[in-house]
C-alpha cells in the first residue's frame, strides 16, 4: 500500500511540474524568459548588465537585460565558497543571473 500510495504522490507531482512548466511562457514583450524581469544597465554596483547589453559582446545595446534575483542563501554560499558575491552580502544587494533581453519571440510579436 505504501508503494502504491509514494507512485500516486510521484505521479501528481510530476503531474504538477509539468502543468506549471507548460503554464509558464515566455513573455513576449519584455524579451525575457520566464521569471525574469527587465534591468537597466548601469544599476550600480552590477557590471555584468553593460558587458551583457555591449553590441561588441552580443548584446543589443538597447540598455536593458533580463535579470533573475537568486535567494539571499545562494548568494551567501557564493561568498562562502569564494565564488564572489561578497560585495553583495556585505551590502545587503540581491545577487542576480542577468541574460540579454533578445527573445527571438519578442521581435516577431513587434516587441
Amino acid at each position: 500500500m505504501r508503494i502504491l500510495l509514494g507512485a500516486t504522490v510521484a505521479a501528481l507531482v510530476s503531474g504538477a511540474a509539468l502543468a506549471a512548466a507548460a503554464g509558464a511562457a515566455t513573455p513576449i514583450v519584455t524579451g525575457c524568459p520566464a521569471g525574469y524581469s527587465l534591468f537597466a544597465v548601469g544599476t550600480p554596483p552590477y557590471q555584468v548588465p553593460g558587458f551583457l547589453d555591449d553590441p561588441v559582446n552580443g548584446g543589443n545595446g538597447d540598455g536593458r537585460v533580463c535579470a533573475h534575483a537568486l535567494p539571499d542563501a545562494v548568494r551567501d554560499a557564493f561568498c562562502a565558497n569564494g565564488r564572489g558575491g561578497c560585495l553583495l552580502e556585505q551590502e545587503g544587494l540581491t545577487l542576480y543571473e542577468f541574460t540579454e533581453d533578445t527573445n527571438p519571440a519578442s521581435a516577431r510579436a513587434g516587441g
